[in-house]
């Protein structure tokens, strides 16, 4: 098999820091695990791997605020420690400003490394990053640096050369990839990387990505926003595949599309035509009938009969079984960690 330090946090600080188409569920073809076309992951120990994914929802949101990031910091480190994950695919969780102030990092603190010192503090400082830095040179034009890849470093080994810095400077593309765009909207990034389980020694890959988050009520406009959605899944599987070979790859992410929405279910489609399951497959599924999406409501529905609405997936190629789904949440919460529920999957590689 092949082949930071954390400033601590003053007691003010850890204060702040207390958080293609189709129109029915029926017309959708969710494919097995076990279908043939599937890759066999190259060993014969079984892996056991505890998948999730969350939108933690950017720093630069919400200021002044009880739901600003420094407030919810905690909540949000506390839950995943409490769901226990291996992997974690994290979406808006910025190299900028902690505080959301869109100057200079500087000296201050980063969102990225502000939930490594948040999950330190509630004793999870097993969980590393694979990068805390920008993907891109200061001042370029560029959307979302959030997609980040968290790890158990007790149990998964990180093979990826994930550089931090260029030269002096705190950035370097490694890691990531510049997603497809289209006139107008800043290009954006999606993060992904190699990992080597050290009880098994299998190795595989895992991608995080926040795709086109755009919408729009007429249909023509939204099927355009859909396109561009898919192209954003083909060009990370386009990027990732050729390295992962026969290795399997997880791909945890919000595609901002689901199976009963107007327009078409793109990226999803695409990557289950390339061989992906989704864990919604698995036999053991809890709270699978509400939305992935909280928005913040203090009281969740589930969906409405007929709809689904699960904009964060988890999802595998190269797997041999999912035996878990969970869309993690509480009905009634006046307090949620994020503005998305962390979705989190028990799977064999």
């Amino acid at each position: 098999m092949r082949s930071a330090s954390f400033v601590a946090l003053t007691a003010a600080a850890l204060t702040s820091l207390a958080l293609l188409v189709t129109p029915t569920l029926a017309a959708q073809a969710v494919p097995s695990l076990d279908a043939s076309a599937v890759a066999t992951a190259e060993t014969a120990t079984p892996t056991n791997v505890r998948f999730a994914t969350f939108n933690v929802r950017t720093s630069r949101a919400d200021i002044g605020t009880s739901r600003q990031w420094l407030r919810r910091a905690l909540s949000v480190a506390q839950e995943i420690d409490n769901a226990n994950p291996g992997i974690v695919s994290i979406q808006e969780l910025g190299p900028g400003r902690a505080d959301g102030e869109r100057i200079s990092v500087g000296s201050g603190l980063r969102q990225t490394t502000s939930l490594l010192q948040a999950l330190d503090s509630v004793g999870a400082d097993r969980y590393k990053l694979t990068r805390t830095t920008a993907y891109v040179k200061p001042g370029a034009y560029h959307g979302t640096q959030g997609p980040r890849i968290l790890f158990d470093s007790t149990k998964y080994r990180l093979l990826s050369d994930c550089v931090e810095t260029t030269g002096k400077s705190k950035w370097n593309p490694s890691c990531a990839m510049v997603m497809p765009t289209v006139k107008g909207v800043a290009p954006s990034s999606a993060a992904y990387a190699e990992f080597e389980d050290l009880a098994t020694g299998l190795n595989f890959f895992v991608v995080s990505a926040h795709l086109d988050s755009r919408h729009s009520g007429t249909l023509s406009t939204e099927k355009s926003y859909d396109a561009l959605r898919g192209a954003q899944a083909k060009a990370i599987y386009a990027e990732v595949a050729p390295l992962a070979g026969t290795m399997p790859i997880l791909f945890g992410g919000d595609i901002n599309s689901w199976r009963t929405k107007a327009g078409s279910h793109a990226p999803y489609n695409y990557l289950t035509s390339q061989g992906f399951a989704d864990a919604t497959v698995a036999p053991n599924r809890v709270n699978a009938q509400y939305p992935t999406v909280n928005h913040w409501k203090g009281t969740l529905k589930a969906n409405a009969k007929g709809r689904q609405v699960a904009l964060d997936v988890v999802m595998v190629k190269g797997g041999q079984s999912f035996s878990s789904y969970e869309n993690v949440m509480k009905v009634v919460d006046p307090a949620r960690p994020s503005d998305h529920n962390m979705v989190v999957a028990d799977l064999v590689l």
